[in-house]
C-alpha cells in the first residue's frame, strides 16, 4: 500500500512539536525538542525521569465526522508500526483544534490512526497523567 506524500511535511511537523512542547510544559512537565532518531521531545516529570515523545500533526478532513488520521509508522520505503522501543508516549496534535490527543505508545497497532473530533475534548493534563502511568507500569 502507498502512502501519499504531504506538501510542507517538515513545516506541519515542526507547528506540531511545538504546540506539543507548550502542552507539556503548560501541564508542569520540563520539555525540549530534540533532533533524534524515534522521537521528538523528551519530557521531564518533577522526579527527574526522562520520557521519549513522539509527534503526529495532521489537519482535519472534511465531512460530518471529521476525523484526524495520522502516520504511526517509521520508514521510508518499508513503513513498520511506532513501538514502545521507539518512544514511551505518543502526542497526537490536531493542528486546527490547537489541541492534542497523548497516549502510551503502547495503544499503536496499525500504520495508521484515525481519530474523531471529540477525542481532543478530553483533558490533556489526564491524558498526559495515564500515558506516563503505564509508561511507569511498564518501566517496572
Amino acid at each position: 500500500m502507498a502512502f501519499k506524500t504531504v506538501r510542507n511535511a517538515v513545516q506541519i511537523g515542526r507547528i506540531g512539536e511545538l504546540l506539543a512542547q507548550a502542552i507539556f510544559e503548560e501541564n508542569g512537565y520540563k520539555a525540549a525538542r530534540v533532533n533524534h532518531e524515534g522521537f521528538d521531545l523528551i519530557i521531564f516529570d518533577d522526579e527527574g525521569d526522562s520520557y521519549r515523545v513522539e509527534v503526529k500533526a495532521a489537519s482535519a478532513r472534511d465531512g460530518y465526522n471529521r476525523r484526524y488520521s495520522f502516520m504511526t509508522s517509521r520508514g521510508s520505503k518499508t513503513k513498520r508500526m511506532i513501538t514502545t522501543k521507539d518512544a514511551d508516549i505518543i502526542c497526537y496534535v490536531a493542528l486546527e483544534l490547537r489541541r492534542c490527543v497523548i497516549r502510551c505508545t503502547s495503544t499503536i497497532t496499525r500504520k495508521k490512526t484515525t481519530i474523531k473530533v471529540y477525542e481532543f475534548e478530553e483533558s490533556e493534563s489526564a491524558m498526559i497523567a495515564k500515558a506516563l502511568a503505564e509508561v511507569r507500569k511498564r518501566r517496572c
